[in-house]
Protein backbone atom coordinates (compact mmCIF):
# COMPACT_ATOMS: atom_id res chain seq x y z
CA UNK A 1 0.00 0.00 0.00
CA UNK A 2 1.40 3.39 -0.97
CA UNK A 3 2.34 6.01 1.57
CA UNK A 4 -0.31 8.40 0.17
CA UNK A 5 -3.04 5.78 0.50
CA UNK A 6 -2.01 4.99 4.10
CA UNK A 7 -2.12 8.72 4.91
CA UNK A 8 -5.55 8.94 3.30
CA UNK A 9 -6.88 6.02 5.40
CA UNK A 10 -5.31 7.50 8.54
CA UNK A 11 -6.96 10.85 7.74
CA UNK A 12 -10.33 9.11 7.47
CA UNK A 13 -9.88 7.54 10.93
CA UNK A 14 -8.73 10.83 12.51
CA UNK A 15 -11.61 12.66 10.84
CA UNK A 16 -14.19 10.12 12.02
CA UNK A 17 -13.11 9.93 15.67
CA UNK A 18 -12.28 13.60 16.11
CA UNK A 19 -15.61 14.46 14.46
CA UNK A 20 -17.48 12.11 16.78
CA UNK A 21 -15.90 13.58 19.91
CA UNK A 22 -16.28 17.14 18.69
CA UNK A 23 -19.91 16.61 17.78
CA UNK A 24 -20.67 16.17 21.48
CA UNK A 25 -18.93 19.46 22.37
CA UNK A 26 -20.51 21.30 19.43
CA UNK A 27 -23.98 19.93 20.21
CA UNK A 28 -23.61 21.18 23.79
CA UNK A 29 -22.46 24.61 22.58
CA UNK A 30 -25.25 24.75 19.99
CA UNK A 31 -27.99 23.89 22.49
CA UNK A 32 -26.77 26.33 25.16
CA UNK A 33 -26.20 29.00 22.49
CA UNK A 34 -29.74 28.61 21.13
CA UNK A 35 -31.15 28.79 24.65
CA UNK A 36 -29.19 32.01 25.21
CA UNK A 37 -30.48 33.52 21.96
CA UNK A 38 -34.10 32.66 22.78
CA UNK A 39 -33.95 33.01 26.57
CA UNK A 40 -36.52 35.84 26.84
CA UNK A 41 -39.21 34.21 24.62
CA UNK A 42 -38.63 30.89 26.42
CA UNK A 43 -38.95 32.56 29.85
CA UNK A 44 -35.42 31.62 30.92
CA UNK A 45 -34.46 35.24 31.45
CA UNK A 46 -36.41 38.16 32.84
CA UNK A 47 -37.53 40.65 30.20
CA UNK A 48 -35.66 43.92 30.49
CA UNK A 49 -37.59 46.83 32.00
CA UNK A 50 -37.21 50.52 31.21
CA UNK A 51 -35.80 52.94 33.75
CA UNK A 52 -36.61 56.64 34.08
CA UNK A 53 -35.03 58.68 31.27
CA UNK A 54 -31.81 60.30 32.52
CA UNK A 55 -28.22 60.77 31.50
CA UNK A 56 -25.51 58.35 32.67
CA UNK A 57 -24.05 61.11 34.85
CA UNK A 58 -27.23 60.97 36.95
CA UNK A 59 -26.77 57.26 37.74
CA UNK A 60 -26.67 56.09 41.34
CA UNK A 61 -23.24 54.96 42.63
CA UNK A 62 -22.22 51.31 42.43
CA UNK A 63 -22.16 50.91 46.22
CA UNK A 64 -25.85 51.82 46.30
CA UNK A 65 -26.63 49.38 43.47
CA UNK A 66 -24.96 46.56 45.44
CA UNK A 67 -26.77 47.59 48.63
CA UNK A 68 -30.18 47.70 46.93
CA UNK A 69 -29.65 44.40 45.10
CA UNK A 70 -28.44 42.45 48.13
CA UNK A 71 -31.24 43.77 50.38
CA UNK A 72 -34.08 42.27 48.33
CA UNK A 73 -34.41 39.15 50.50
CA UNK A 74 -33.49 36.77 47.67
CA UNK A 75 -32.46 33.25 48.71
CA UNK A 76 -28.70 32.82 49.25
CA UNK A 77 -27.99 36.49 48.54
CA UNK A 78 -26.35 38.29 51.45
CA UNK A 79 -23.26 40.11 50.16
CA UNK A 80 -21.36 41.39 47.15
CA UNK A 81 -19.66 37.96 46.84
CA UNK A 82 -23.02 36.51 45.75
CA UNK A 83 -23.12 38.77 42.69
CA UNK A 84 -22.08 37.17 39.39
CA UNK A 85 -22.06 40.46 37.49
CA UNK A 86 -23.61 43.90 37.23
CA UNK A 87 -24.52 45.27 33.82
CA UNK A 88 -25.34 48.89 33.11
CA UNK A 89 -27.77 49.26 30.20
CA UNK A 90 -27.61 52.94 29.17
CA UNK A 91 -30.34 52.63 26.51
CA UNK A 92 -32.79 51.41 29.16
CA UNK A 93 -31.18 53.35 32.02
CA UNK A 94 -31.07 50.30 34.29
CA UNK A 95 -28.60 48.21 36.22
CA UNK A 96 -29.09 44.51 35.79
CA UNK A 97 -27.62 42.59 38.72
CA UNK A 98 -27.16 38.85 38.23
CA UNK A 99 -26.45 36.58 41.17
CA UNK A 100 -24.63 33.24 41.33
CA UNK A 101 -27.88 31.47 42.29
CA UNK A 102 -29.77 32.37 39.08
CA UNK A 103 -31.59 35.32 40.63
CA UNK A 104 -31.72 38.72 39.01
CA UNK A 105 -32.58 42.26 40.03
CA UNK A 106 -33.21 45.17 37.69
CA UNK A 107 -32.73 48.61 39.20
CA UNK A 108 -33.56 52.01 37.72
CA UNK A 109 -30.12 53.59 37.27
CA UNK A 110 -31.21 57.11 38.19
CA UNK A 111 -33.74 56.54 41.02
CA UNK A 112 -32.61 53.24 42.56
CA UNK A 113 -36.15 51.84 42.28
CA UNK A 114 -36.28 48.04 41.97
CA UNK A 115 -38.00 47.20 38.67
CA UNK A 116 -37.83 43.40 38.82
CA UNK A 117 -36.59 40.57 41.07
CA UNK A 118 -37.42 37.55 38.93
CA UNK A 119 -35.27 34.44 38.52
CA UNK A 120 -32.73 34.78 35.72
CA UNK A 121 -31.30 31.49 34.50
CA UNK A 122 -29.22 33.20 31.82
CA UNK A 123 -26.27 33.36 34.22
CA UNK A 124 -26.36 29.59 34.57
CA UNK A 125 -26.63 29.18 30.79
CA UNK A 126 -23.76 31.60 30.19
CA UNK A 127 -21.48 29.69 32.57
CA UNK A 128 -22.47 26.41 30.88
CA UNK A 129 -21.90 27.85 27.43
CA UNK A 130 -18.47 29.36 28.15
CA UNK A 131 -17.34 26.38 30.25
CA UNK A 132 -16.71 28.27 33.48
CA UNK A 133 -19.42 26.23 35.25
CA UNK A 134 -17.18 23.15 35.03
CA UNK A 135 -14.03 24.99 36.09
CA UNK A 136 -10.71 25.73 34.50
CA UNK A 137 -9.92 22.07 33.82
CA UNK A 138 -12.80 21.98 31.31
CA UNK A 139 -11.97 25.31 29.73
CA UNK A 140 -8.25 24.61 29.37
CA UNK A 141 -8.38 20.86 28.74
CA UNK A 142 -11.62 19.94 27.01
CA UNK A 143 -11.96 23.13 24.99
CA UNK A 144 -8.26 23.10 24.05
CA UNK A 145 -8.68 19.51 22.89
CA UNK A 146 -11.80 20.52 20.97
CA UNK A 147 -9.96 23.38 19.27
CA UNK A 148 -6.98 21.22 18.32
CA UNK A 149 -9.33 18.49 17.11
CA UNK A 150 -11.14 21.01 14.94
CA UNK A 151 -7.82 21.88 13.32
CA UNK A 152 -7.16 18.16 12.73
CA UNK A 153 -10.67 17.75 11.34
CA UNK A 154 -10.10 20.60 8.93
CA UNK A 155 -6.80 19.26 7.61
CA UNK A 156 -8.00 15.67 7.39
CA UNK A 157 -11.14 16.85 5.58
CA UNK A 158 -9.07 18.88 3.14
CA UNK A 159 -6.86 15.88 2.51
CA UNK A 160 -9.80 13.52 2.07
CA UNK A 161 -11.28 15.85 -0.55
CA UNK A 162 -7.97 16.83 -2.14
CA UNK A 163 -6.35 13.40 -2.39
CA UNK A 164 -8.99 11.88 -4.74
CA UNK A 165 -8.95 15.05 -6.86
CA UNK A 166 -5.17 14.89 -7.07
CA UNK A 167 -5.29 11.18 -8.02
CA UNK A 168 -7.84 11.89 -10.81
CA UNK A 169 -5.76 14.78 -12.12
CA UNK A 170 -2.64 12.62 -12.16
CA UNK A 171 -4.54 9.77 -13.88
CA UNK A 172 -5.81 12.17 -16.57
CA UNK A 173 -2.34 13.61 -17.04
CA UNK A 174 -0.86 10.11 -17.33
CA UNK A 175 -3.59 9.06 -19.78
CA UNK A 176 -3.00 12.17 -21.89
CA UNK A 177 0.76 11.55 -21.85
CA UNK A 178 0.23 7.92 -22.94
CA UNK A 179 -2.19 9.09 -25.63
CA UNK A 180 0.37 11.60 -26.92
CA UNK A 181 3.05 8.92 -26.96
CA UNK A 182 0.76 6.49 -28.81
CA UNK A 183 -0.19 9.10 -31.41
CA UNK A 184 3.44 10.13 -31.88
CA UNK A 185 3.09 13.71 -30.75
Amino acid sequence: MSKALRLYQFSKKVHKWAGLLLSIVFMFLAVTGLLLVYMIPLGISDELKMGKAASPSQSIPMERVVSIATSQGLPDVTSVEDIFRIEYRPGLNIYQVRFNNSQGVQIDASTGKVLSTNPDYSTFLITLHNGSYFGNWYRYTALTFAGLSLILLSFSGYYMVGFPLYKRLMARKKAKTLENIASGK
